[in-house]
């Protein structure tokens, strides 16, 4: 099956999302989550994991100094890890965000993103990645896309170019899937992607099962995850049916911002004082 238009130049882009609450998100082994993820990335792309940042602030130069450091954090809220990323495109970040909270809301989630250059791995790596990700922590919802290198892999829009500079605008639509993503457990999705990662919500719909069913290829990851791969001319196909559009949180005109089920996944989310 032909997923992707080939272009010059595009990266592998995963990202993988796990909701907690309190107890679940103090209980995530982030340690283990990023140490893992950089044994996969190594062990497909044959790259040396160069870069890396804790927290924000806490920097090492070599793997051992990070793993060191990893050990010593009482909380991890947020890493980086970059693989000679100026050359090779190829990094991951993983967060924790409601370990950041003083007050925290209801729901928050464990976010895992990953960038690896296009020539570097075939899909069927970034596949296999991506399971053992899912199966080893349990993250309930995700999928793999591909994206031009002039693409920000974090909105997945395309980077701005100034004349010193480049940058890349947060806008309502990265605030509307932070604030609503607990609703990957009712059924909801981001948008369709090339290959998406569902769990057992998502069949609950009879509707949802039947278009799930009609068009693509489904294969069970694990006892709740199922990997739904679609073409791309299946994904232009759907774009615009009803049920597609109903269970995406994240469409052209946000509608999904005028239900009811938008103000309670809110509800959960909505940050009340945020401490770093």
């Amino acid at each position: 099956m032909n997923f992707f238009r080939k272009n010059r130049t595009e990266n592998w882009i995963i990202k993988l999302f796990k909701i907690t609450d309190n107890k679940t998100a103090e209980q995530f082994d982030m340690e283990s989550c990023i140490l893992s993820t950089i044994d996969s990335i190594s062990q497909k792309t044959e790259l040396k994991a160069t870069d890396f940042d804790i927290n924000y602030k806490d920097s090492r130069k070599t793997l051992n100094g990070f793993k060191k450091a990893l050990k010593k954090q009482k909380e991890i809220v947020y890493s980086f890890v970059g693989f000679d990323s100026d050359k090779t495109n190829t990094y991951f970040t993983v967060d924790n965000p409601m370990l950041n909270w003083t007050e925290q809301p209801e729901n928050s989630s464990v976010n895992i993103s990953i960038q690896i250059a296009s020539e570097l791995v075939e899909l069927n790596s970034i596949k296999l990645i991506t399971k053992n990700l899912i199966t080893s922590f349990d993250f309930e919802y995700g999928y793999i896309t591909k994206l031009p290198s002039n693409y920000d892999s974090g909105t997945e829009r395309k980077i701005k170019k100034g004349l010193f500079s480049t940058s890349v605008e947060v806008n309502e639509t990265d605030r509307v899937w932070t604030f609503h993503s607990v609703g990957i457990l009712d059924g909801f999705i981001k948008r369709l992607y090339p290959v998406n990662y569902l769990n057992k919500s998502h069949f609950a719909d009879l509707r949802t099962k039947e278009l799930v069913s009609e068009y693509g290829i489904v294969e069970n990851i694990s006892d709740s995850i199922s990997k739904w791969t679609l073409s791309l001319e299946e994904i232009d196909s759907l774009k615009n049916n009803e049920q597609i559009r109903k269970i995406s949180i994240i469409t052209d005109d946000l509608g999904f911002l005028k239900t009811e089920k938008a103000r309670v996944f809110k509800g959960k989310m909505e940050l009340k004082k945020a401490s770093c």
